[in-house]
């Protein structure tokens, strides 16, 4: 049984390791947004690349600690072992050490020389993201607010249930969608003007995806390579391979069938509550030229 003086050194070298700063010199992908923009697609589009390991959410960029419970769901969702994520945790002098190294682990075992990481959150943590990744690249997914607020308001469509999808009546308060666009958004657009962040806006994937593409891969000093826009050919073959669950939307070409969503299921009601709380931002992105819509 530890005695006092060993639990207060437990904690304080806990506390430090947290707290001890790192610089890394990798150059990951770094992906977020507004949840429900598109960072899932564009997420298995990079992931199709040859150079480019982007696996599911993680929530390391974020995460203020990393809790058992924390590293099960890590074990889980990128099917690695409990004990390996606990061996880079000790053998790591730093919580940012061990980011690295982490996303190192599965983009070698990806033999894949460049990761990245897509987790919507990573919007509203840019500047700590660049303090510990100085030369990585931020992609930053824009979608019309009134579509992301449609799917945020049914959002989350069904849960996980003893392995089974069990389909849920979601109906989430649209006043609190919108503000939630309205602050991911504004959020990321501070960091206009920094060479490192680039908007993506899902309507450009979806209507040219390859010029879209191309323009993305160049950001990222990448070559151009089709697997980008034939992802959901390379994740249908990856899928069978592994027990990671994808979204359905990963291994299906592009579809339009939710762009413009909100003119079916807009109400006058809602399209001048939209415009209360979110109009100014819908014109300074170009989805309108004025309230007349």
């Amino acid at each position: 049984m530890l005695n006092i003086l060993d639990k207060i050194w437990q904690q304080t070298v806990k506390r430090s390791w947290y707290t001890r700063q790192y610089v890394s010199n990798e150059n990951p992908v770094i992906i977020g947004g507004c949840a429900r923009s598109g960072t899932t697609l564009i997420r298995v589009m990079l992931d199709s690349h040859p150079n480019i390991y982007c696996g599911p959410e993680s929530g390391l960029l974020y995460f203020k600690t990393l809790t058992s419970k924390r590293i099960r769901r890590l074990s889980q969702v990128f099917e690695v072992e409990d004990a390996d994520i606990r061996f880079l945790v000790n053998k790591s002098d730093s919580f940012r050490r061990f980011i690295e190294d982490f996303f190192t682990a599965l983009m070698e075992r990806a033999r894949k020389p460049r990761w990245a990481d897509k987790t919507p959150q990573n919007i509203l943590h840019i500047e700590r993201i660049f303090s510990i990744f100085p030369e990585s690249r931020f992609i930053h997914m824009i979608r019309d607010g009134r579509d992301v607020a449609c799917s945020l308001r049914t959002f989350p469509r069904f849960k996980m249930v003893e392995g089974e999808r069990v389909e849920l009546n979601t109906r989430n308060p649209l006043e609190d969608c919108i503000k939630r666009w309205v602050h991911d958004v504004s959020e990321g657009m501070k960091w206009r003007g920094d060479s490192r962040y680039h908007e993506v806006r899902y309507e450009s994937i979806v209507d040219a995806s390859e010029e879209t593409a191309k323009g993305v891969l160049k950001f990222l000093d990448e070559p151009w390579n089709e697997n980008v826009t034939h992802f959901y050919k390379v994740q249908s073959e990856s899928r069978e391979d592994t027990k990671i669950v994808q979204n359905p939307g990963a291994t299906q070409p592009i579809y339009s069938s939710a762009y413009g969503r909100w003119r079916r299921e807009f109400s006058e009601e809602d399209k001048e509550l939209f415009k209360s709380l979110a109009g100014d931002l819908l014109i300074e992105l170009g989805y309108e030229s004025s309230s007349e819509w």
